[in-house]
């Protein structure tokens, strides 16, 4: 009867009420890079026609720049979400909170380039956009499939 408790209240790995398709997944990571890139560009575009420099570096930030990036960093994301379909929302969530905290801590590298702050304010800008983007989407996807 002790080991049938031990057994019933044991973490799982799964859940079964958490199973999105690898298609749900892709569809979610595709969704944060669309939304993500959307408002980086926005924000690319807004600071050039603020006038800012967007070169960090000696690095010209364009869009080809923050398309790269930005496609890049979300879809290597994606990779680590698909395997984690196994081990529940809860990992989702875990792996939602990461990007978000990796966002907001790398949002202090562009105050560290030697450029105008113009340009700095609008990097970390696209820091915070990405992290927040893909909070929000893989949250929400997460309480949708465990719904």
């Amino acid at each position: 009867m002790l080991g049938e408790e031990l057994v019933e209240h044991a973490p799982e790995r799964t859940s079964p009420a958490f199973a999105p398709s690898a298609g749900r997944t892709w569809g979610t990571g595709l969704t944060s890079i669309g939304t993500a890139l959307a408002a980086n560009l926005a924000v690319l575009a807004v600071a050039l026609l603020a006038g800012a420099e967007m070169v960090a570096a000696q690095t010209s930030i364009g869009v080809f720049f923050v398309a790269l990036n930005t496609v890049v960093l979300l879809l290597i994301a994606t990779l680590v979400l698909l395997p984690l379909r196994r081990w529940g929302a809860r990992a989702w969530r875990v792996l939602a909170t990461t990007g978000l905290a990796i966002g907001l801590v790398s949002s202090a590298a562009p105050f560290t380039v030697s450029t105008e702050d113009l340009t700095r304010a609008a990097l970390a800008a696209m820091h915070v956009i990405t992290g927040v983007v893909w909070f929000v989407l893989v949250r929400r996807a997460a309480a949708r499939a465990g719904a």
